[in-house]
């Protein structure tokens, strides 16, 4: 037994050695697959000839094929047989579920020893049936695959072990040198659907269904009963395909049957807590409080009157009394107006109201407020009851407050007409609209008419420019307008200005000084007089 291992080893290790030249190809994944399925696989390739860098045999036990010699420099007669690890590939079906006839040898014990394609390292001591033991070291690789027994000891294993043994199923002794690898996706028990569940327990064994879900629990798994529920509606018509539901039932038309559906009205509201489950009522109003809501309920206020024929549905009146037979009962009459704004928010409760109109805010609708502005001017007495002008000032005396006035002064000039100019006076009347200094304010309301910086009242002269308001012989009246001399020789010293002055007075010596009492304002008033007969400048652009 000793020389047949230390044979099996040399050949192996050979085999090992030229393992390394045949680099692994690439496939698609494996599948999954059970510990059995991989041990039938290895079973039918006992008996078969060791064929170095191979992996094909039949399941018929035909054509076994021959080795002679020392490998790697053997000979092999026939098209059937496979070294070790073209034993432990075939039957792993990996890196994918290729026939065992077809010749394919992917992977050496190198790759089982160090790589991880489809196979992962694991413990000894947690070895299975199908698990792999492999080493390779200093160019001397084996590998076979465990039946039972013990992975530190002597174990059932199957393996394809050199030219003068082949392949064969027997009892082995396994050294510390060997590790453990076990493929990726095995499964324990047969599982076609993949989903973790043995196909013998698996109530869909052909449909992934790890949750085995049975709803009329008739041991056929949802994912492959035609009829979930049991209520003879084939699931791909039923509304509640996991809850028997015959009728169908689907109160908001959202395509999920009322048996099934949280919410069957659609309110927002779930059946559990909607008072009326089948009748949308977002806001659950229930006025007489009995659990059932207004909206399904036949008699809202519980007064013994079915709501069609109920005039006041919400509040109680077994009565029905309606004093003004509008067909709103007395008991819940919130309109006295019958505007459409109950009474408690109508700013005019006893006076229709619609728009709720309140010019002045002060809670009072314009249709029942004595004083629409609220300037403290009744409306009948008003100049301007729209516009508030507690002074009541109407500048022209017609009747229309200046504040609503578009002409304040009467003068034909409105305050800002449609070609965008304005009224140089506006509350003075002014026709003429003179504009002596160009200033944008009418001479009949300008207290500076020379725009001289010094007002009317104060000026000495009050129609020309005379910003220094020299006086040279102190008679009241600027040199710049002063028609006499300056008191030295009885003449004007200003020929044009005399005649100036002449127009404005009518004498060229008509000026008297001041009255006492009168001051510089009554020199004004007089030079002002006079100014009236000057040709006046009028405003820029007219």
């Amino acid at each position: 037994m000793m020389t047949l291992r230390l044979r099996s080893l040399r050949l192996t290790a050979t085999a090992a050695v030229m393992g390394t030249l045949v680099a692994p190809v690439a496939h698609a994944s494996p599948q999954p697959m059970t510990r059995d399925a991989v041990i039938a696989r290895a079973a039918d390739a006992v008996g078969y000839s060791y064929w170095w860098g191979h992996g094909r045999w039949r399941t018929d036990g035909k054509s076994h094929g021959s080795c002679s010699g020392s490998c790697p420099g053997c000979s092999h007669g026939g098209s059937y047989g496979a070294d070790c690890s073209g034993l432990v590939g075939k039957a792993w079906a990996v890196p994918s579920p290729i026939a065992i006839t077809t010749d394919a040898h992917p992977y050496s014990t190198v790759d089982f020893k160090n790589g991880s394609q489809h196979w992962s390292s694991i413990s000894k001591s947690s070895v299975k049936k199908a698990d792999a033991l492999v080493y390779n070291s200093n160019g001397h690789g084996h590998t076979f695959l465990f039946e039972k027994g013990d992975p530190w000891g002597s174990a059932w294993v199957y393996e394809c072990s050199g030219c003068a043994i082949g392949c064969i199923h027997h009892v082995r002794g396994i050294s510390s040198v060997y590790v453990a690898r076990r493929r990726d996706l095995i499964q324990d028990q047969a599982d076609k659907d993949g989903d973790g569940v043995p196909d013998a327990k698996d109530n869909c064994p052909a449909n992934k269904n790890a949750k085995q879900e049975d709803a009329d629990k008739d041991g056929k798994g949802d994912a492959c009963d035609p009829d979930d529920d049991d209520d003879g509606v084939p699931d791909e018509k039923d509304d509640c395909p996991t809850k028997a539901d015959k009728d169908q039932v689907d109160s908001d038309e959202d395509g999920k049957g009322d048996v099934c559906d949280p919410d069957d009205d659609n309110d927002g509201v779930e059946d559990g807590k909607d008072n009326c489950p089948r009748a949308a009522n977002k806001g659950q109003a229930d006025t007489d409080g009995d659990g059932q809501g207004d909206a399904c309920d036949a008699d809202d206020d519980d007064d013994g009157k079915a709501d069609a024929e109920d005039n006041c549905r919400t509040v109680k009146n077994p009565d029905q009394a309606d004093t003004n037979g509008d067909g709103k009962g007395d008991a819940c009459q919130d309109d006295d107006d019958d505007d459409g704004v109950v009474d408690d928010k109508d700013i005019c409760p006893k006076v229709a109201d619609p728009d709720q109109a309140d010019t002045d805010h002060d809670g009072i609708g314009d249709a029942c407020d004595p004083d629409l502005d609220g300037d403290g001017a009744p409306n009948e007495k008003d100049n301007c009851p729209e516009q508030a002008n507690p002074t009541q000032q109407d500048s022209d005396g017609d009747g229309i407050g200046d504040a609503c006035d578009e002409d304040p002064d009467g003068d034909g000039v409105p305050t800002v007409g449609e070609d965008g100019e304005s009224d140089l006076c506006p509350i003075v009347s002014d026709p003429e609209q003179d504009d002596a200094d160009g200033d944008g304010i009418g001479d009949a309301c300008d207290d500076d008419l020379d725009g001289d910086g010094v007002p009317n009242a104060a000026d000495d002269c009050p129609t020309i420019a005379d910003a220094d308001q020299a006086d040279q012989d102190g008679d009241g009246v600027g040199d710049a307008c002063d028609s006499g001399d300056s008191g030295d020789q009885g003449l004007p010293d200003n020929p044009e200005a005399a005649q100036e002055e002449h127009a404005m007075t009518g004498s060229a010596c008509g000026h008297r000084p001041p009255v006492e009492g009168e001051g510089t304002g009554g020199a004004a008033i007089v030079l002002a007089a006079a100014a009236i007969g000057l040709s006046r400048r009028r405003r820029a652009g007219r």
